[in-house]
């Protein structure tokens, strides 16, 4: 976790506002993706137990190399 101190600087209101509003969101968002982040292993080490590979996520359509021409561009 990324620990910054303030000391010696001066906040604008704005950025108090901000920083105010950065923390409340912390502590109010910190369990939920707890909460997600733990389902979620669970789900994937019953699917693992299960023998299920992964779902691909990434994939190419088509792979192609070289750069077109302008000719071949315009159909010529």
């Amino acid at each position: 976790m990324k620990t910054v101190s303030f000391q010696g600087i001066q906040l604008t209101a704005g950025q108090k506002l901000r920083l105010k509003q950065q923390q409340h969101m912390r502590s109010f968002m910190h369990p939920v993706l707890a909460d997600q982040i733990s389902s979620t292993l669970a789900v994937i080490e019953r699917r693992k137990e299960q023998g299920v590979k992964p779902d691909q996520i990434w994939f190419f359509d088509y792979e192609k190399t070289g750069t077109p021409s302008v000719a071949e561009w315009m159909g010529f």
